[in-house]
C-alpha cells in the first residue's frame, strides 16, 4: 500500500517545499502557490517532477509561465513520518517560453534555472528584463538572490548586452 503513495507524497513535498518561506518561491510565501500543467510526471528513480504543456505557477501577484517546468529533489526517498525524510529541492529548471512576472518586473528567457543552495537564478537563450520604460536584451543574465547582484552576458561569446534605460522625470520629451 505504501508504494503507490509514494509519487503523491513527492509531488506533495515538491508543492509544500516551494511554498515554504526558506525553500523555492515565486512570490509571497505567506500565499498559497498554485501550479497547472496539462500533465506532471514523478520520477521517483530520477529524483525529478516534471510538470508540462502550459505550466502556470501563481504565488500572490507573481508568477512563472513555461511548457516545462522540471523540479530536482536529493534524499533517500525512504519515508521517515516527515517530510524532511524525501529529500529537498535541489533546484528548479524552466524550459521553452519562459516568463516570470511581477508587479515590478518581466523576465524572459529561453531556459531558467533557480539554484536554491546558491540562491541563484539563471536565464538563458534570447533573455529580456524588462522593469518600467527600461529593458536590457542578452543572451545570459545571472542575480544572487541574497546580495541583489547581476550579471548580463557571457565574457568571450561574441554576444553583446544591449540595454534601454529611460531617465526619472517629468515625462516630458526634451526639446531639440
Amino acid at each position: 500500500m505504501r508504494a503507490p503513495l509514494l509519487p503523491l507524497a513527492l509531488l506533495c513535498l515538491t508543492l509544500g517545499a516551494l511554498a515554504a518561506p526558506a525553500s523555492a518561491q515565486i512570490g509571497d510565501s505567506g500565499l498559497p502557490l498554485d501550479i497547472e500543467a496539462d500533465h506532471v510526471d514523478v520520477l521517483d528513480a530520477e529524483k525529478r517532477i516534471v510538470w508540462r504543456g502550459n505550466v502556470r505557477a501563481n504565488q500572490g501577484t507573481s508568477s512563472l509561465h513555461a511548457q516545462r517546468i522540471e523540479v530536482f529533489y536529493t534524499g533517500t526517498g525512504e519515508e521517515d513520518g516527515s517530510t524532511g525524510g524525501w529529500g529537498d529541492i535541489e533546484r528548479i529548471e524552466a524550459y521553452d517560453e519562459v516568463l516570470y512576472i511581477t508587479p515590478a518586473q518581466r523576465a524572459r528567457g529561453d531556459q531558467g534555472v533557480y539554484r536554491l543552495a546558491e540562491e541563484t537564478i539563471t536565464l538563458t537563450g534570447e533573455v529580456w528584463i524588462t522593469q518600467g520604460g527600461n529593458t536590457i536584451a542578452t543572451n545570459y543574465f545571472v542575480t544572487d538572490l541574497v546580495s541583489g547582484d547581476s550579471s548580463f552576458g557571457q565574457q568571450g561569446d561574441g554576444e553583446r548586452v544591449r540595454a534601454v534605460l529611460i531617465p526619472e522625470g517629468d515625462g516630458e520629451e526634451p526639446s531639440n
